[in-house]
């Protein structure tokens, strides 16, 4: 049986690759990575926050209805 999908994983992975890209669009001069990062850091938080909720709901469904 295959290991079921944890959503820290999923979003730790996503910003590796979002970081990768934004990281290779700054070599071919196409952006500037320091001005990009200050204005859209705050939106890793929000994306932690959701993987945390999706988390929370998603173990609580697992579990099953409470009594």
């Amino acid at each position: 049986m295959a290991p079921a999908l944890r959503v820290e994983a999923f979003v730790v992975g996503f910003c590796v690759l979002a970081l990768g890209v934004l990281w290779t669009l700054a070599n071919l001069d196409i952006l500037e990575l320091l001005p990009t990062l200050r204005t859209w850091w705050p939106a890793s938080l929000v994306v932690w926050g959701l993987a945390e909720l999706a988390n929370t709901y998603l173990s609580r469904s697992a579990k099953g209805p409470s009594r």
